[in-house]
């Protein structure tokens, strides 16, 4: 079922201006499959904490549901950025409250 919500959303993802092309892959393996995600730098990141022995969000990235069913991004997936290439792994997934998106934590793959 298709609300305003989920339409303003595809809109944010689809906007050249905002969203970006990406691939997601489950930690147990398998094919890439590719989606549009929005990316934001998180507002309270420490600089220089991705040490060893630390664990750094470099970034987090809004998935919509609609692009991922029937799976679900968890902790230790990868997201890979089309261009200009860049591989994180999920450190964290929250759920908005209308069922629509997850907001994931991405730290640096090595």
């Amino acid at each position: 079922m298709s609300t305003a919500f989920d339409a303003a959303l595809a809109s944010l993802h689809a906007d050249p201006n905002m969203g970006t092309d990406a691939e997601w892959r489950a930690a147990a393996g398998g094919a890439w499959r590719p989606l549009r995600v929005l990316l934001s730098a998180p507002a309270d990141a420490v600089a220089g904490l991705g040490g060893p022995g630390g664990r750094a969000v470099a970034l987090e990235a809004t998935l919509r549901v609609a692009d991922l069913v029937p799976d679900a991004p968890r902790r230790g997936d990868l997201l890979r950025r089309l261009s200009p290439p860049e591989t994180w792994k999920i450190e964290d997934v929250e759920p908005d409250p209308l069922g629509l998106s997850w907001r994931v934590s991405l730290a640096r793959s090595a």
